[in-house]
């Protein structure tokens, strides 16, 4: 890790990708001598001093000083570091992280939106998120207040795995109202910044993070946006980067709905209302293991169970199950009663895992 040492000297980023493309290795560098080195990487008298001062710093030292923030270090070129990521424009050269570093294999979709959801918003994300943890997909969000926080805090409610990129050092918490998310994100899923710590959660840092979601998500789904929403410009983002984008369609009257409308009408995105929409752009098959075992429902408690695919009314279900309606609003309490399902408005029934 002897390249972290630019990093602390806080060389320029346009500088520090010009050395990488010249040096396989940090002590190549020194081999020049200093006007040619300059000349060779395009270098000024600053990149200079900060280059040849890095030799002085205490590399273990500042390596306990992550450790003991339980933050970890990847190089652009570590083995663990994405392909999809490293082949952005200007991927990170240096990504920060707590928690489960192999989400970043696997099946992983962006869920990006407005800050302000509407109820309809939030029901959307709630009820896509559950259906992407039910089919062992990886979310991957911003922790912003919003879509983003609904996406992370479902997740982790419906026992799935999400990554969380913020836009600050990992030591400083923002938004502060997420706080227990993002520990639990730290514990349970993966936390991911290009920032080093002591970081401030400056504006112009989170459109710098939006790439770092695209980056790593096969696809990405925008699930509310106003007309020039913040989410618009990661979709525009990710369709230049080559990724595939969904767009969450609603009410042609709702100003919050005008951005993904307009996604899908005139930039190509997707059109998602549900999970299938998303499995079959990438040839992923539906999980059709249910968690009936971890469950211990009873013959009766499985038919109904099995019956709430997509949510249900209790005529739907009476008529799907061909049972009493007694047994059924009897058995519907009983799983409401153990957290196995929820009513929702409309006098619905859905799962919750």
């Amino acid at each position: 890790m002897e390249w972290y040492r630019l990093a602390v000297k806080k060389l320029k980023d346009s500088s520090f990708r010009r050395v990488l493309e010249k040096f396989e290795k940090y002590e190549d560098i020194f081999k020049l001598d200093k006007i040619y080195l300059k000349k060779y990487c395009n270098l000024d008298e600053e990149d200079l001093e900060k280059i040849y001062s890095s030799k002085d710093v205490n590399i273990l030292d500042e390596l306990k000083k992550l450790e003991k923030n339980k933050i970890s270090l990847l190089f652009i070129k570590d083995k663990e570091y994405p392909e999809e990521l490293k082949n952005i424009t200007k991927p990170p050269i240096f990504l920060y992280y707590r928690g489960d570093i192999s989400l970043l294999s696997g099946k992983r979709i962006g869920v990006v939106g407005t800050r302000r959801a509407t109820s309809y918003g939030k029901i959307a994300c709630e009820k896509l998120v559950r259906e992407l943890v039910e089919n062992g997909v990886t979310t991957v969000s911003g922790l912003a207040n919003g879509i983003d926080g609904i996406c992370h805090k479902k997740t982790l409610e419906f026992q799935g795995k999400t990554i969380a990129v913020v836009g600050s050092g990992l030591d400083i918490i923002y938004p502060y109202e997420n706080r227990k998310i993002w520990e639990e994100i730290g514990e349970k899923g993966l936390l991911l910044s290009e920032y080093p710590m002591g970081t401030e959660p400056f504006a112009y840092n989170f459109p710098m993070r939006n790439r770092i979601i695209v980056g790593i998500s096969q696809g990405i789904v925008v699930i509310e946006s106003k007309a020039k929403g913040g989410s618009l410009i990661t979709a525009e983002l990710a369709l230049e980067e080559g990724r595939e984008v969904f767009a969450v369609p609603g009410e042609i009257f709702s100003p919050a709905s005008e951005g993904c409308n307009t996604l899908i009408k005139n930039s190509g995105a997707k059109l998602v209302t549900d999970v299938d929409d998303i499995l079959v752009e990438f040839g992923w098959n539906r999980e059709k293991k249910l968690k009936e075992e971890k469950l211990d429902l009873t013959d009766y408690e499985k038919k109904i169970y099995n019956t709430l695919v997509k949510e249900k009314n209790l005529d739907e279900i009476i008529e799907e199950t061909s049972m009493k309606a007694s047994e059924v609003l009897s058995i519907l309490m009983d799983l409401e009663v153990k957290k196995i399902i929820v009513s929702i408005a409309g006098g619905k029934y859905r799962r919750k895992y």
